[in-house]
């Protein structure tokens, strides 16, 4: 006979959690932080999706989750300039410019003021794209969040779906030996044996 757990009557039934459309969504920041990455400091926006079908879908997200370590889904990462002159950080800045810019058009009244808390409670278009994921030997693809861009552009539909994300493939292992066509003559089938070896 199988023992019944002491918890079986509390315990949910597995399902497969829902998948979110791909596309761009009117969204709600709910918190925002900072992180630090080798590539610099992140601003990291926690949100959840305002209108539409897929209205709530990151809370119901995190309260069907089961497990211990769950992480809430809907955060847009975003690297912050750092001011050292380079062309990336160049682009950084003019993406950051976009992200502040999406929430002055999306909020009337509001412009940024440097103090990242201003953004929680305010609405946002957000973008996402599909990306490959790679956890254990497994592959898969997901719909991540993208870019920040104004609510009203969202609504009109006036954008265009990002290119997806695959992985970046490893460069095959090298041996140190030249790659010779497994069809044809070998290089030195036609040599008289006085040239060069061919390594």
């Amino acid at each position: 006979m199988i023992q019944k757990p002491k918890n079986w009557d509390s315990v949910q039934e597995f399902s497969d959690r829902p998948k979110l459309p791909l596309d761009a969504y009117v969204c709600r920041v709910k918190q925002v932080s900072f992180a630090d990455t080798n590539y610099g400091p992140q601003l990291l926006v926690l949100f959840d999706i305002e209108e539409g079908e897929q209205r709530g879908f990151f809370s119901k997200e995190f309260k069907a989750n089961t497990i211990q370590d769950k992480k809430w889904k809907g955060v847009l990462r975003h690297f912050l300039p750092k001011d050292d002159g380079t062309d990336n950080d160049e682009r950084t800045k003019s993406s950051f410019k976009g992200l502040t810019t999406a929430f002055e058009h999306s909020n009337p009244g509001y412009t940024w003021n440097w103090e990242e808390t201003s953004l929680v409670g305010k609405l946002v278009g957000i973008l996402f794209r599909n990306e490959e994921w790679s956890y254990n030997g497994k592959t898969g693809w997901t719909v991540r969040p993208f870019r920040a861009m104004s609510a009203d552009r969202v609504r009109s539909g006036e954008y265009t779906l990002p290119p997806d994300k695959p992985l970046k493939k490893a460069a095959a292992p090298s041996n140190g030996f030249a790659a010779i066509p497994d069809n044809g003559p070998l290089p030195w089938d036609n040599d008289s044996g006085d040239g060069p070896l061919p390594f």
